[in-house]
């Protein structure tokens, strides 16, 4: 029986509670969230990269609004730390400095409290660092928990540490809001999960300190290259958001679909490998849309590529990792195919909508290769492989497009890439089901000759619309819509 018809309506109601502004929390948002400020610098005019770029060139690149603007910059032989004179927050101070503060020097925690601030981090970082100073040695242990885009708890947390004695650094952070909260343990207690109450109120301060580049550097020496890439829309897309990437810096055509590698890898005379970072953004509403990377050289293929969304990756933090050969294959949004040792092809499902980086590991002398590299954005994966057509839609929320395929009679999947059956399965299968039929031919014939018309219509009209019936049962050929077929009815043959 072929069920086709009109699908099921099933209604889902989703409610969430909050507070009316981030600046308060809790189950009766009577808890006070303090925000680091900081100040906004000059920027040059001429940057080239997401790093150097003033808020209002931004604003295009950028999908999470934010009530302030932290710059991190660098001179261009490395990083010079130097603190800003400040009982509060600092940012390491270079080439041009930035200071952030909080509205009160001395921090206060009673006894059972606990403090919360969040930081917005909008630039590719390398590290972040939280300091305790004004603290007494004979005092209680100062605990620092930190949180990526969530309030973090005692056990529900990314980063947590002793600041009484050693700062909290966290390497690479994730471009967002960083939530942080400080409470105060008795250090006798061994077990920070389930703390006891301190006896007095705990007075001290904060330092904040974040690390990175300009100049269109990265890494921990400022010694990476760093590209921003420019989204193209595609003429004539078949699907919204359709579009590739290309770097900003003038080097490469916007009227090109990929650009050549070499020319923007980082150089190093005393390592044997560098990497390269490319950082593009995906727009709001494409989360339904997958990013379709590939690079393709003359010669073997010698590079690894890293992915993460809203930082920079590295050998020990990524999101997606492919090579020539192994890849991050664990993962259902992550897909690696066709690849061979001069051509890798890859594809990250139902992207995230924000900052995206890409990491190029890859050694220092390459000199005799030529490799082009493509990142496009794309709705369905690999146009469904030629078996089938590639659709778009809208969600329930009216807010995000995605696409999806829609297969021929011979494949399935979500990218028409499994084979239902063959061609010449096919062909079998419509041949003996169809003709399966033909057993109503011997009631029918005996009917006529018995002269019993009545049973000679019925046999001859329940062959004959059985066989319309599987034909389009097996996709051959149909008469009628499958709309009209939905209809259950007894038959002396199947």
């Amino acid at each position: 029986m072929i069920s086709r018809g009109k699908a099921h309506l099933v209604s889902t109601r989703i409610t969430v509670r909050g507070c009316a502004t981030s600046a308060f929390w809790g189950p009766y948002c009577n808890q006070t969230v303090d925000m680091i400020g900081c100040s906004q610098p000059s920027i040059d005019n001429n940057s080239r990269n997401l790093l150097d770029l003033k808020a209002e060139r931004r604003n295009s690149l950028y999908t999470r609004e934010h009530n302030r603007r932290i710059n991190i910059l660098s001179r261009p032989n490395g990083l010079v730390e130097q603190e800003v004179a400040s009982n509060a927050t600092t940012l390491v101070r270079m080439e041009n400095s930035i200071s952030c503060s909080i509205s009160n020097d001395s921090i206060c925690i009673r006894q059972g409290d606990m403090k919360f601030y969040f930081l917005d981090v909008v630039n590719l970082a390398l590290q972040f660092k939280i300091t305790a100073t004004n603290f007494g040695a004979l005092g209680p242990s100062l605990i620092c928990y930190l949180r990526h885009n969530a309030f973090p708890q005692r056990d529900l947390h990314d980063y947590s540490g002793d600041i009484s004695h050693d700062p909290l650094v966290v390497k690479l952070p994730n471009i967002g809001r960083w939530y942080i909260a400080i409470e105060t343990v008795n250090k006798t207690q061994t077990n920070v999960t389930a703390s006891t109450p301190v006896l007095d109120t705990t007075c001290f301060s904060l330092k904040w300190q974040l690390t990175g580049c300009l100049n269109g550097k990265t890494g921990t020496n400022c010694s990476w290259e760093a590209y921003g890439l420019h989204r193209v829309p595609k003429r004539s897309p078949s699907v919204p958001f359709e579009s590739y990437y290309v770097p900003t810096d003038g080097t490469a055509s916007l009227e090109d679909s990929h650009f050549y590698l070499e020319q923007f890898l980082s150089n190093s005379s005393h390592e044997q490998f560098a990497w390269t970072y490319f950082f593009l953004d995906v727009p709001q509403g494409s989360a339904g849309a997958l990013i379709h990377v590939q690079l393709k050289s003359d010669k073997d293929l010698n590079y690894e590529l890293y992915s993460k969304y809203g930082g920079l990756p590295s050998n020990d933090t990524w999101d997606y990792y492919a090579s020539r050969t192994s890849s991050s294959n664990g993962s259902v949004f992550f897909s690696l195919q066709n690849s061979t040792d001069s051509d890798m092809d890859l594809s990250i499902f139902y992207a995230k909508e924000g900052t995206w980086c890409f990491g190029v590991k890859h050694p220092s002398d390459t000199a005799n290769s030529q490799t082009y590299m493509s990142i496009s954005l794309q709705g369905c994966h690999r146009n469904c492989n030629q078996k089938g057509v590639c659709h778009s839609s809208v969600d329930e929320s009216g807010l995000t497009f995605y696409s999806f395929c829609t297969c021929d009679r011979d494949h399935g999947g979500f990218d028409c890439s499994d084979e239902l059956v063959s061609p010449n399965g096919h062909i079998w299968q419509s041949v003996f089901l169809i003709a399966s039929n033909g057993a109503a031919i011997l009631p029918a014939f005996w009917a006529l000759r018995q002269k019993a018309f009545a049973e000679w219509i019925l046999y001859t009209s329940s062959g004959i619309s059985s066989a319309l019936y599987h034909s389009c049962d097996v996709g051959t050929w149909c008469i009628l819509s499958f709309r009209v077929l939905q209809v259950s009815y007894l038959a002396p043959t199947c």
